[in-house]
């Protein structure tokens, strides 16, 4: 087959489409391959897909004709099937069999789902695909640290440390998967850089299919799953990623979805409070104050973006928590009036602090409508309903 040829010729593809030739033309292969791109003319991905999808029913179906296919036809097949139609489940169940008898390498699934996303980057089926090849990456890891096949729920349940203690290694998400490698948890050095690797690649497929596709959900829910549960939402990474997405939403400052992330990265940076301030010397709230600042900013620099304006209400929300009010108040008044102390005592009720911040955000709102009430434009008006909102508080 044509295809199986291409891949044979090239495995390091890395992005393929269809093109628009309806029907044959010239005596010539419809695949067309060049600087690990793949071309594929439209009529000949109807037949294709037509054909590699009846044989593998047959063969799933356990049609006498198609029982006896060859292992390896199996995966082409399946492969065949899921590059044109990415959310056929069946396809992916074959795979998962194929990689539970040792027929396809985890890694090499792994790559040809990146290559799929490359096509269709919002596919939930890829993704979820991929979350099951990290949860047998997982239990591979924890069963070769320990030298036994107990499975990765099984470990996490005798020893809820014994699931990728993150906070113990030394990451750094930036850094090339093969360098420096310090590694003190639960994973023996093998399986730890092969973890690390490949969890480091997820991260920039997740950034690739985001760029690919507008308001890209399932992308950013996998990122955040990928961190939960690969990476334990480690402090190094939580920070780093609010660091690298910042160029991110700056460049895609209508995408909400990259916003909810961000959202997400400073939930679990408070709930890790005490380490944070531990480690790091900082607070969560120092963080939430640094976002404050960075939406308005983006606000300014770029009006008449619902989204923003949206984060905005979410970041001060959770600065009106009481467990981040007081501290916020000192940091505003500090950065405000240059006073070191405010006119009253921070033992004051935490209502009035509550209410002194809200007043003081509707007084910066004002003036930078004000300042807008000539034009009248979008931005004025989301700016008025965000003071709305806050006088409703």
């Amino acid at each position: 087959m044509d295809l199986n040829n291409a891949f044979k010729r090239d495995p390091l593809i890395d992005e393929y489409d269809i093109l628009p030739v309806v029907e044959p033309k010239h005596n010539r292969s419809p695949f067309i391959l060049e600087n690990h791109k793949l071309g594929v003319e439209a009529w000949a991905m109807k037949v294709l897909l037509k054909y590699s999808l009846n044989r593998l029913i047959g063969w799933r179906s356990r049609n006498p004709s198609d029982q006896f296919i060859d292992p390896m036809d199996i995966c082409n097949l399946s492969r065949a099937v899921l590059l044109f139609n990415a959310d056929n489940y069946t396809a992916w169940n074959i795979r998962k069999e194929l990689i539970e008898n040792g027929t396809l390498s985890l890694s090499d699934d792994l790559a040809f789902g990146a290559l799929v996303l490359s096509k269709y980057p919002k596919s939930p089926e890829t993704f979820i695909h991929r979350r099951w090849l990290f949860q047998q990456l997982l239990d591979y890891c924890l069963s070769s640290s320990s030298g036994s096949n107990t499975s990765c729920s099984a470990a996490a349940a005798s020893n809820e440390e014994a699931l990728v203690n993150m906070e113990a290694i030394d990451v750094d998400v930036g850094a090339h998967p093969e360098l420096g490698d310090r590694l003190h948890g639960a994973f023996s050095l093998e399986s730890s850089r092969l973890l690390k690797s490949q969890t480091l690649r997820e991260l920039q497929v997740c950034t690739q299919a985001a760029e690919r596709y507008q308001c890209n959900y399932h992308a950013w829910s996998h990122r955040i799953w990928i961190i939960k549960h690969c990476l334990n939402c480690s402090l190094q990474v939580l920070i780093s990623e609010l660091e690298t997405t910042n160029k991110w939403t700056s460049n895609h400052i209508s995408d909400h979805s990259g916003f909810h992330f961000r959202q997400f990265l400073l939930r679990e940076l408070h709930n890790k409070k005490s380490r944070l301030q531990s480690s790091h010397a900082k607070s969560s709230t120092y963080f939430l104050l640094a976002e404050m600042d960075y939406v308005a900013d983006l606000i300014k620099s770029y009006p008449d973006h619902e989204a923003l304006w949206y984060h905005r209400r979410f970041v001060f929300q959770e600065l009106l928590k009481k467990e981040h009010i007081e501290e916020g108040f000192k940091q505003r008044r500090l950065e405000l009036t240059g006073q070191e102390q405010p006119e009253f005592s921070y033992e004051s009720n935490i209502t009035d602090l509550r209410s002194l911040l809200i007043s003081q955000e509707i007084e910066i709102c004002s003036v930078q409508s004000s300042e807008k009430d000539a034009c009248k434009g979008l931005d004025y008006l989301l700016g008025k309903n965000y003071v709305h909102w806050l006088q409703s508080l």
